[in-house]
């Protein structure tokens, strides 16, 4: 069709225009709440529009057009996809001369949004599966783990099951069972002839570790302040759970079922078929990082237009910097970075902030800066056996950076 090689060229030399629209019409969560609204889904958006009075604007201009564009049936036909975008493509003059491009883009940018939105609707409809991911992302997004002491294991009944351990074990098994420290076990009535899969969530609070067998055989380490969704059975062609934090992956190879790690970041996204990882994806973090230490996997930074996937060898480090939207690969010792599922942590030429956010999250603990000290400046290599009391890790970390650590209440000053 027509539509593509005189579309392309309207995103690729204005960016800088369509980004600030292209986040939501990316967002099914967002079309979903404008066509489908929900108590839950209106909170959500009153309470975002709240926090970011600058994006009103925008998301009112884009429900003004997807409101226009709603037809009695809200799967678009493709006859009325192609009359629509015949009709947008009239209005816009491409032989305009350069002199008066400017007045054009202004004139007509509704219609290149409008253009957006139309393919952005006719993807969600399509993609049923994306829209399931997307909604289940926004669900781990609103999950507080502040207030949380225990590992929580929540069922498809939304039932909690508490694990007090600091060291938690989870096995599904063929059977339907799920068998919880070797001991308790959870009968899950799953019905065999069901299409469509159900999800379980894993909350694993500060000073918590978690290791989860799931359904197909893949085993995955949790570490403290991560929250992990993934379905009871899979089901569907691909595997697909949702991560926010950190886990250590070991997948059960299977070429015909690839196994899809999907983060809070509905730009990037780890496809695998059998292989051992280590993902770092903390939503406080500005960067999302991923090492291989066995197999092969693809690290995906999902486009509008399409996927750009960057093929990761073991021994590789990819690090994805969430304002820049890149990813950068280099060679490591990418088995000092799963240490933590044993107790330790390797760093070398790391921030010092960075180390003590770790810390903090292992132990659950509180460590305040003291404001006089520029600690985003250093950066520091060495080893920390985290299996030690806190006090002694602590000691541990002043003879490394040379900062003094001060205990006063309940909380510690770095100074």
């Amino acid at each position: 069709m027509s539509t593509k090689i005189k579309f392309c060229p309207l995103y690729i030399y204005r960016p800088k225009i369509i980004k600030p629209y292209s986040k939501y019409i990316e967002d099914n969560f967002f079309v979903d709440w404008i066509y489908k609204p929900t108590p839950e889904s209106d909170v959500y958006w009153e309470t975002y529009l709240l926090k970011n009075p600058q994006e009103r604007k925008i998301i009112s201009d884009l429900k003004e057009i997807l409101l226009a564009i709603k037809t009695g049936d809200e799967n678009l036909t493709e006859i009325e996809k192609e009359e629509m975008l015949k009709i947008l493509l009239d209005k816009m003059d491409y032989s305009k001369k350069p002199t008066r491009e400017f007045n054009f883009v202004k004139k007509y940018f509704k219609y290149a949004a409008l253009l957006f939105v139309m393919l952005a609707i006719s993807m969600f409809f399509i993609n049923k599966d994306d829209k399931t991911s997307k909604a289940l992302v926004k669900d781990l997004e609103i999950l507080s783990l502040d207030s949380i002491t225990n590992t929580q294991l929540v069922l498809k009944s939304g039932e909690p099951f508490l694990i007090n351990k600091e060291e938690s074990k989870i096995k599904y098994t063929n059977a339907g069972n799920i068998i919880v420290n070797a001991n308790d076990t959870i009968n899950s009535v799953t019905n065999e002839n069901q299409l469509e899969e159900t999800y379980n969530k894993l909350l694993v609070p500060y000073g918590k570790r978690s290791k989860i067998t799931l359904s197909d055989g893949s085993v995955v380490h949790l570490n403290a302040g991560t929250k992990f969704i993934f379905p009871e059975k899979f089901l569907l062609k691909e595997r697909t759970v949702i991560l926010s934090g950190e886990a250590f992956f070991e997948v059960k190879p299977d070429k015909e079922h690839p196994f899809i790690v999907k983060t809070m970041e509905e730009n990037f996204s780890i496809e695998v078929l059998g292989t051992k990882f280590n993902i770092s994806a903390y939503p406080t973090d500005g960067y999302i990082f991923t090492a291989l230490t066995e197999g092969k996997v693809n690290v995906v930074e999902n486009g509008f237009l399409n996927n750009k996937k960057t093929v990761l060898q073991p021994g590789q480090l990819a690090t994805w910097y969430k304002n820049e939207e890149k990813v950068e690969v280099k060679e490591v010792d990418a088995y000092k970075y799963t240490l933590w599922t044993l107790g330790l942590l390797h760093f070398e030429s790391e921030s010092v902030i960075n180390v003590i956010r770790k810390i903090e999250r292992f132990y659950n603990i509180n460590i305040e800066l003291d404001e006089k000290l520029d600690v985003y400046k250093f950066k520091i290599s060495g080893k920390l056996d985290l299996n030690d009391k806190i006090e002694k890790t602590l000691e541990n970390l002043m003879f490394i950076t040379k900062f003094k650590i001060e205990k006063r209440n309940e909380k510690y000053i770095l100074k």
